[in-house]
């Protein structure tokens, strides 16, 4: 079996549950009426999904097999279009047969009844992308407040760590500054050292010399 004879199976399968869903709308109300739309609505989704596969499997066919698929997934769109119509009209509560045997008389009316649905469908849409919207919204304040909380911490720590840095800067010129006085004091300890030594030198080189002169 090849994949788009596998595609078609499937297809078929999920179409007879979409026609099984819509008689059951049909002749619910109230919440299994809405859980049955829903139904509906996910497996027109996964009938269009396959769709899309097979239509992407017959562009890899070769010229006959593409225009003999071609012709069958044209004819699985125009089938979904009629069961999508279907399912509005079962959403209305509207009898298919009652409306063949009261003939155009309806018609009017089950326009009319349609555009309200789709513009209610139009309005649940946009509800809930605006619904969306908001959500992204929120979270995104939400995300800009964590940021600029966690810069202010940064800026904070940034702060505090200049501080610290200023502090060891001035503590180190405190210790230069003393190790200085200590370079300045040693040097002249050394030279009064040196000025004894060379006076004692002197000292003792003025008396040897007399010594020996006297």
């Amino acid at each position: 079996m090849s994949l788009i004879e596998s595609y078609e199976q499937q297809y078929s399968s999920v179409t007879a549950d979409i026609t099984h869903t819509i008689n059951k709308i049909a002749t619910s109300t109230g919440v299994e009426k809405q859980n049955n739309v829903k139904q509906s609505e996910k497996l027109f989704e996964e009938a269009n999904e396959l769709l899309e596969q097979m239509e992407l499997e017959v562009k890899e066919q070769g010229p006959k097999e593409r225009q003999k698929y071609s012709t069958r997934v044209k004819s699985y769109k125009i089938e979904l279009t009629k069961l999508q119509t279907d399912l509005k009209r079962a959403k209305l509560g509207i009898d298919a047969n009652r409306d063949e045997l009261l003939g155009d008389d309806t018609h009017d009316s089950e326009d009319q009844r349609a555009r309200l649905l789709d513009n209610t469908e139009t309005l649940e849409r946009t509800s809930r992308r605006l619904d969306h919207g908001y959500r992204i919204a929120i979270e995104t304040e939400q995300m800009g407040s964590a940021i600029m909380e966690d810069l202010h911490n940064q800026r904070q720590t940034i702060n505090r760590s200049r501080g610290r840095l200023q502090e060891m800067d001035s503590a180190l010129g405190k210790s230069s500054r003393v190790l200085s006085g200590m370079m300045q004091r040693i040097i002249q300890n050394r030279v009064m050292l040196l000025g004894v030594g060379l006076l004692v030198l002197i000292s003792i080189i003025l008396s040897i010399y007399f010594m020996v002169r006297s």
